[in-house]
């Protein structure tokens, strides 16, 4: 009975996330619905300091969703920071993914208070990770990238010996030993990203986190962060699907031997949820990075699990709901744009109809005046004129 009603728990779960993900996909269609039509689906709010910045030599990209427990912290470990040897000023750019907390004016109210140049950027549909930390891509003024969680924080020294490695180099990224630190007690829980770029051990698992200075032109090229993930699983793989992307399209990428970043280790549904499709993923992946896997491939790890459990399922595919559902918004967003034109032109026909309707009154009464007494007096009065002033030679004055 208790395994039953676990099955029926967990199946229930199951469908909740299902609905959240259609959710999340129609989410993403109508900001991309909106870019189409021109109107960027967010809106900027800037400091005094931000207008001043014309030419950023880092941008940090801050992803914000319901952190205001520990947005103060990261702004203040930004604003710590050593820039003294920085060959400009550094911008930050705080995405809000739609919170419903305080976060959002708890930004507002630091940066009226701050020096730090700081945009906060609110976008108008919550469409997660990715999509948040391309909008900071596309606003962001600066040739590198800092990326950043704002439940995170950086080390003094972070960005400004990041920025000199990248600088100095042609690597698309570079990325420091991590450490971890509960969130309660903040005793330390081990370090993460401390191994060198290595293609092989990336095909076999995920081993780099996602605070990291990136060269945005190369970002940008490669796509930035793939926004298609949750069409096949939950939020969670967009940092190890861009390093993937970058070793398939022949980047190197740089550790640096040093703990310059924070990791908050916390309670989160996102990984229970991120959970329930990570082998669907690996499966998408074996066939995205295709190429990475014939090339790099040498051990029965692939993407973090044992091959045979990879091999063994179909290739995924976006669910045919989610097709139709789309492709019946696209529809209905078709069908209002031709109403909306079938509307504009019954307008103007109307208007011409209305102008013609003026224009034949303005014949008729040209008509009229015409066949009119006073008008035959006219003409023959000029007709008299003309003769009088034929016969003599001289003008005729009235």
């Amino acid at each position: 009975m208790v395994e039953i009603l676990s099955t029926m728990d967990t199946s229930k779960s199951f469908q909740a996330i299902e609905r959240k993900r259609a959710l999340v996909i129609e989410r993403l269609q109508a900001a991309k619905l909106c870019q189409v039509m021109g109107k960027e689906p967010w809106s900027l709010i800037h400091n005094s300091a931000y207008n001043q910045c014309d030419n950023p030599c880092i941008s940090v990209i801050v992803t914000l969703f319901n952190y205001s427990e520990y947005i103060y912290e990261c702004l203040d470990s930004i604003s710590n920071s050593e820039f003294s040897d920085l060959p400009g000023q550094i911008e930050v750019l705080v995405v809000d993914d739609c919170s419903t907390d305080r976060s959002a004016s708890m930004v507002e109210e630091y940066m009226a208070k701050s020096s730090l140049p700081i945009c906060l950027i609110k976008k108008s549909f919550n469409t997660g990770l990715a999509d948040a930390r391309n909008v900071g891509l596309k606003v962001a003024r600066s040739p590198y990238v800092f990326i950043l969680d704002a439940d995170n924080w950086i080390h003094p020294n972070c960005l400004s010996i990041l920025y000199h490695t990248i600088n100095s180099s042609i690597y698309a990224g570079v990325y420091s030993s991590i450490r971890r630190v509960n969130h309660q007690t903040r005793e330390e829980a081990g370090l993460i990203s401390c191994e060198e770029w290595n293609v092989q051990k990336l095909v076999e698992c995920p081993y780099i986190d996602a605070m990291a200075m990136l060269n945005r032109e190369i970002l940008l090229k490669v796509g930035g962060y793939s926004t298609e993930l949750i069409e096949y699983g939950w939020f969670g793989w967009e940092d190890y699907d861009l390093w993937l992307k970058l070793a398939q399209d022949k980047h190197s990428c740089k550790l640096v031997s040093k703990v310059l970043c924070s990791y908050r280790v916390h309670p989160t549904s996102m990984i229970n949820t991120t959970n329930y499709y990570t082998l669907i993923i690996a499966k998408y992946f074996s066939n995205k990075f295709s190429d990475l896997v014939k090339n790099y491939w040498k051990s029965d790890k692939l993407f973090g699990f044992e091959q045979n459990e990879i091999f063994s399922l179909p290739q995924p595919e976006e669910k045919l709901e989610y097709k139709l559902e789309r492709t019946e918004k696209q529809l209905e967003h078709t069908q209002n744009q031709l109403e909306s034109a079938e509307k504009h032109l019954q307008e103007l026909q109307q208007q011409m109809e209305n102008n013609l309707h003026e224009l034949q009154q303005a014949y008729t009464m040209i008509a009229a005046i015409q066949s009119s007494k006073f008008w035959q007096v006219r003409n023959n009065w000029f007709k008299f004129k003309k003769l009088l002033g034929l016969a003599d030679g001289t003008e005729v004055k009235i």
